[in-house]
């Protein structure tokens, strides 16, 4: 599996401790993507799955619905395999470049911190659009940039003050976190966030909460 994904292995077992540590608000963004869920979807998929934590709100919140849950770390597809044994999810192991995915399948598309990941969204958002059924839901969480510099540089600021504050980051977490970005990450501004999911195909787009380099959005196909 690619680096991406070993990186993921390395910090599978302590995720969900770092994500709280290291993402402000993080919990409040989880929660806005649950607002914004959809009533009905029958069949989902979830980008990035990691640990499990949105795999098994969407299980309670669908308990009829089949979900295709992906990540690029097999150990963090085995936390969330632990987490959500439900044999409604089926668990791939796969780079989101790799995946194959059939015409009009899934009613909801759903991911929370992966899709910085993918240098070329463009094509990669038209297939997601072409794997969706008419009036089906495509929702995220996400990293961004912004779209000016003088902004960029103060949310970046804002992140590293929560990041450097005693009991969240060590000096040596902020460091990988900084090789990891430069080695793997691709952030959008929010006017190109939203002219790439307008330009693949869905009818509505709309950034739904933002807050320094975070953002969550709601496509409609």
């Amino acid at each position: 599996m690619a680096a991406v994904g070993d990186y993921f292995d390395t910090i599978a077992a302590g995720y969900d401790s770092f994500a709280l540590r290291a993402m402000p608000r993080y919990e409040e963004m989880l929660g806005e993507i649950v607002r914004c869920l959809p009533d009905g979807p029958r069949d989902l998929l979830e980008l990035g799955c990691g640990t499990g934590t949105l795999t098994a709100i969407l299980m309670r919140r669908y308990p009829d619905a089949k979900l295709t849950a992906i990540d690029a770390s097999a150990e963090m597809i085995e936390t969330a395999r632990e987490r959500v044994p439900a044999k409604r999810v089926s668990f791939v192991v796969s780079l989101f470049e790799d995946l194959e995915l059939p015409d009009a399948s899934f009613d909801l598309i759903a991911s929370n911190m992966s899709l910085h990941h993918i240098a070329d969204k463009g094509p990669f958002y038209k297939r997601l659009r072409k794997a969706m059924r008419q009036g089906g839901s495509f929702i995220f969480g996400d990293e961004l940039t912004g779209a000016i510099p003088r902004i960029a540089k103060l949310n970046w600021n804002g992140w590293l003050e929560f990041a450097s504050r005693q009991g969240n980051l060590s000096e040596e977490e902020i460091a990988r976190i900084i090789q990891h970005e430069r080695e793997f990450d691709h952030y959008e501004t929010l006017p190109d966030q939203i002219d790439l999911l307008s330009g693949a195909g869905f009818v509505s787009v709309d950034c739904v909460w933002r807050y320094l380099i975070y953002g969550v959005f709601l496509a409609q196909a």
